[in-house]
């Protein structure tokens, strides 16, 4: 059985394909393809077209097992605990996701991704949908890592705000600082050359307001992919530091609270010859026959809130569950 993917990059136009998503072998890695990696990195597919007809035999595929959901009172409790954690200074950034259940008719898929691509012009929007890893669909507003012939471009992502009239609190700015400061030093030590920086400035992505700063440098087709897994997971998704933090993820979301992050967080997109645009998966949901689960995180420092925490989680699912409401 066929397996699907559709995807629209900002400013270009919608492809949408049947074929089959298949691990990556670095012998074999094809010139121009569309490459997916989960959060850990342990599972990284390329998707290889066939000639059938999307719209005409697309059908979902579901994986057997639903997502587990934390109530916001376990949220808020594990909450403080990373806090507690980041004032003794065991780290300086921790990110803490959470999954969100809301009622789907999965009949919907398409339709709610063509709303997304209309809704979100300035989003990399795509839906796929893989035995192994059931059906997935996002606006995610993310680079992770560009390159148009021999320019790379990255960028800073953090603190978010709903309101443009309230003022960027000591921790959104020390959140972004600390994220922008992980790429400029990673790009830094990999030999990157004529890095620019600019930021951070104030950019929209959906209804909220994020903290930004843009990264631009030499990069050529060969290093793309090798820079992109050195740069993922970015603190912006994982904290800092980054082998503490993916350790601290593991430990308390996967083994303790007994839920994976799977593809959210991971990245996704088109790596070619000429370009290459690959984005961080953000404001995504894993779809079920009758349900969609919601895949939402947020940044904790030192001077985090839990409750304040908990509802920026609740502000990022309303990107997806907005559309989902109108279809």
């Amino acid at each position: 059985m066929s397996e699907f993917l559709a995807y629209r990059i900002p400013d270009q136009a919608i492809k949408k394909m049947s074929g089959q998503f298949e691990l990556i072998d670095q012998e074999n890695m094809p010139k121009n393809c569309f490459i997916l990696s989960n959060f850990n990195q342990n599972k990284q597919y390329v998707f290889v077209p066939s000639e059938q007809d999307f719209e005409k035999t697309f059908k979902p595929h579901f994986t057997s097992e639903e997502p587990k959901v934390i109530s916001k009172e376990k949220y808020i409790t594990e909450g403080k605990r990373i806090v507690e954690f980041l004032k003794n200074k065991s780290m300086n950034k921790f990110v803490f996701s959470r999954i969100k259940k809301t009622d789907f008719d999965a009949s919907k898929c398409i339709k709610f991704f063509d709303a997304l691509s209309e809704s979100y012009p300035n989003a990399f929007v795509y839906l796929i949908s893989s035995k192994s890893e059931g059906t997935w669909i996002g606006a995610t507003p993310e680079t992770l890592l560009q390159r148009f012939n021999s320019s790379g471009f990255t960028m800073s992502l953090a603190g978010t705000k709903e309101n443009p009239n309230q003022e960027w609190s000591p921790k959104e700015y020390n959140e972004q600082d600390l994220v922008s400061s992980y790429i400029l030093e990673t790009l830094t030590l990999n030999g990157i050359q004529n890095i620019e920086q600019n930021g951070p400035y104030d950019s929209e992505a959906a209804h909220l307001i994020h903290l930004r700063t843009d990264f631009s440098f030499d990069l050529s087709a060969d290093e793309t992919l090798s820079m992109a897994n050195k740069l993922h997971p970015t603190p912006a998704v994982s904290g800092l530091p980054k082998t503490e933090s993916i350790a601290l993820i593991n430990q308390i979301e996967n083994h303790e609270l007994g839920y994976s992050r799977s593809l959210y967080s991971g990245y996704l997109g088109h790596l070619g010859e000429q370009t290459s645009q690959l984005y961080v998966n953000l404001r995504c949901c894993q779809i079920f026959p009758n349900a969609a689960y919601l895949y939402i995180g947020g940044g904790y420092t030192e001077d985090s809130s839990p409750i304040d925490e908990w509802k920026e989680t609740e502000s990022k699912g309303e990107t997806l569950i907005s559309i989902m409401e109108k279809l």
